[in-house]
């Protein structure tokens, strides 16, 4: 893909930042973003325009638009503790937000525009899912699950626009994605900074909660492959990587030897509901983008362990 202009809503933020690095090298890239959550600041922004906006201000987000030919939609209130502390703004963010930036691509001519979603629409037991299973949200006043609703909202209103012909609407669900430039509530983040700082380590539960880690880069080129392909329109995929799972405990147990720390674990009980698997099924995306994820969790592991020791983070 080359010579195209792109717009990351929300690019300024973890995932972002890793596509805005990888795209500007061939393409124009544009950022709309509040900024709250820098992690663009520990790459050169030389070749990225930087936007300050709120997805929540339909004006800003046509202006930032104009011209361009792909809008990446990965602005959002996400993590389930960031959730919980404002559920009317997480609704107002990834529901309103995601109408605010459709709507404002179409007005612009926007020939394609991804949405970015969850794995947590699939409910809180995940194994092996794909796209076509049933997706399911837990009981009303959980606030857990008011992410997964205001994110699977969204997959069905940016799809009604691709069904009517209007842009081509592609969705992406990430499955625990993690690597140096992590901030906010990743749980390998907040274990590797305990860790170096030698704080204790929260455990929830007993620790036999069952992921599967995907480390940035390799999500990073999952989506650009899709990108890349202009005969897939309309879809839903999952990225992720299967074939690096551990449990919990186990994965605070590595984190721990590979920082030589003497942080202590502790056991809590979660509050609120857990997803005790999740493991995505990929083949859809290794068929159809020749996806194939390649860096290990123990590399992955060490490559984000030593920068946050460089940036003490």
């Amino acid at each position: 893909m080359r010579n195209k202009t792109i717009l990351i809503t929300g690019g300024g933020g973890f995932i972002g930042s890793y596509l805005a690095d990888m795209l500007k090298e061939n393409n124009t890239v544009k950022v709309f973003d509040t900024f709250s959550r820098n992690a663009i600041q520990y790459i050169s922004n030389e070749g990225i325009e930087l936007i300050k906006g709120d997805v929540l201000d339909p004006q800003a987000l046509n202006d930032a638009m104009k011209g361009v030919d792909i809008c990446i939609h990965a602005a959002a209130i996400a993590g389930i503790y960031s959730v919980g502390k404002d559920i009317q703004k997480t609704m107002k963010v990834n529901t309103i937000g995601a109408y605010n930036a459709i709507e404002a691509a179409i007005a612009n001519g926007v020939e394609k525009f991804v949405d970015f979603s969850t794995s947590e629409v699939y409910g809180a037991f995940v194994y092996k899912a794909n796209e076509k299973d049933n997706t399911t949200i837990g009981p009303i006043g959980e606030r857990r699950w008011t992410y997964a609703i205001s994110k699977l909202a969204s997959e069905h209103l940016v799809h009604s626009y691709g069904a009517s012909g209007l842009i081509n609407t592609i969705t992406v669900r990430p499955f625990n994605i993690y690597g140096p430039r992590q901030i906010g509530e990743g749980a390998i983040q907040k274990m590797i900074s305990a860790a170096i700082n030698g704080e204790d380590i929260t455990i929830y539960n007993d620790g036999s909660q069952i992921r599967s880690w995907c480390y940035v880069t390799d999500f990073a080129k999952g989506l650009i492959g899709i990108l890349n392909d202009d005969r897939i329109k309309n879809e839903v995929f999952n990225i992720g990587n299967p074939n690096e799972t551990t449990t919990v405990l186990n994965l605070a147990r590595a984190i721990i030897e590979k920082t030589g720390s003497s942080s202590k674990l502790i056991f809590k009980e979660h509050p609120g509901p857990e997803i005790e698997v999740r493991i995505p099924d990929i083949e859809k995306l290794k068929i159809v983008g020749n996806y194939t994820p390649i860096v290990t969790l123990n590399e992955g592991l060490e490559r984000t362990i030593d920068w946050f020791k460089k940036y003490q983070i």
